[in-house]
Formats: structure tokens, sequence, C-alpha cells
């Protein structure tokens, strides 16, 4: 049976991936309501509200950014428990301490994910986001460099991800960027 032109799937991963892509694509109060309904329908993931506390924060709602890091970190840390190995728990933790002024914790987290997986990519660009969060200018480019390096090509991700707006005026961001093809 189709489902009504319009419905949101039940389930949370396609709303979850789809939340990703109209975040990438600057659609951030579509982003924002996936990610709110991909919670409602899984609300023990971390992913969901540490992704979607950064479109709140692009829109201007800090406070629920805030409440939502919180919430996602605090799953993070739940699912870690039963699942020690996450790399991607980790690192994403880490990224929701930044934001939330917690720096030493969120180094500590960083620095933890690194030491799991250090060439890859796609935590390499995490961890050039939280760097340039935490204000250590070099280690973020020099991890997203490396990302780009080990293949990872999301130039769109770079250039909305608000999490590396203190690079954006860097002249070695800019040299990545214009190395980057759109898709």
């Amino acid at each position: 049976m189709k489902p009504p032109s319009g419905s949101i799937p039940t389930c949370s991963r396609p709303n979850y991936f789809f939340a990703r892509h109209c975040f990438a694509s600057g659609q951030q109060e579509k982003a924002l309501r996936l990610y709110e309904h991909a919670m409602r329908v899984r609300p023990e993931d971390y992913q969901a509200p540490l992704l979607m506390a950064q479109s709140y924060d692009d829109l201007g709602r800090g406070e629920e950014g805030a409440a939502a890091r919180r919430r996602g970190v605090e799953n993070a840390e739940e699912h870690l428990r039963l699942n020690p190995d996450d790399v991607r728990a980790v690192y994403m933790a880490a990224n929701g301490l930044a934001a939330l002024g917690e720096h030493e914790r969120s180094r500590q987290w960083a620095d933890r994910a690194l030491a799991m997986r250090p060439n890859d990519a796609m935590l390499l660009y995490n961890l050039g986001c939280i760097y340039a969060m935490l204000g250590l200018t070099g280690e973020a480019l020099d991890c997203l460099e490396k990302a780009a390096g080990l293949g990872l090509m999301q130039k769109a991700w770079l250039e909305r991800d608000s999490n590396l707006d203190s690079l954006r005026a860097h002249a070695r961001f800019q040299t990545l960027l214009n190395s980057m093809v759109a898709l």
C-alpha cells in the first residue's frame, strides 16, 4: 500500500537521512521538522537531537538547540554504555559538548574518537568542526584537509555547516573549498 502523498514515514531512518539532505541544501526549517519526527519515532537516538540542535541554533532558537544537545549527549552516553566502540557516538557527543561550552570534556571525547579511528574521513571532518568550535583553527584545518585527502568531498556541508563559521575567512579553508566539486 502506498502512503498518502506528503506523509512522513513512521520509521526514523528515512526522516533522519532526508533531514541531513535538507540541512546540506540549506533547508533548515524542513530539516528541523524531519529531525523532530525522527526523534519522536526513536527517542533513544543520539544522532537526530545532536544534528537537530545545530538547525535550531542556525534558526536563532538557541535554547531549544541547547536542550536538544543535552538530550543527544545523554543518549550518546547511554548508547556508548552498550556500544563502547561506536566512534560516531563519541565524536557527535564531543561536538555537542563543544557547543554547550564544555570545552575540556569535548576535547577529551574528540581525542578518544581520534584514537579509535585516526584515518576515518568522516571522523576527521567532524573533528574539524569540533576544533573550529573550540577555537583550534590549525587543528581544525588539518583535520578537514586530511578528510578531503581521504576522499571526503562534501562541499555542500563545508559551505553550510555553521560549526565551521570561524574558518570561513581563512585562506586554507577557501583553498580547500575551491578544490572541491559541487555534487
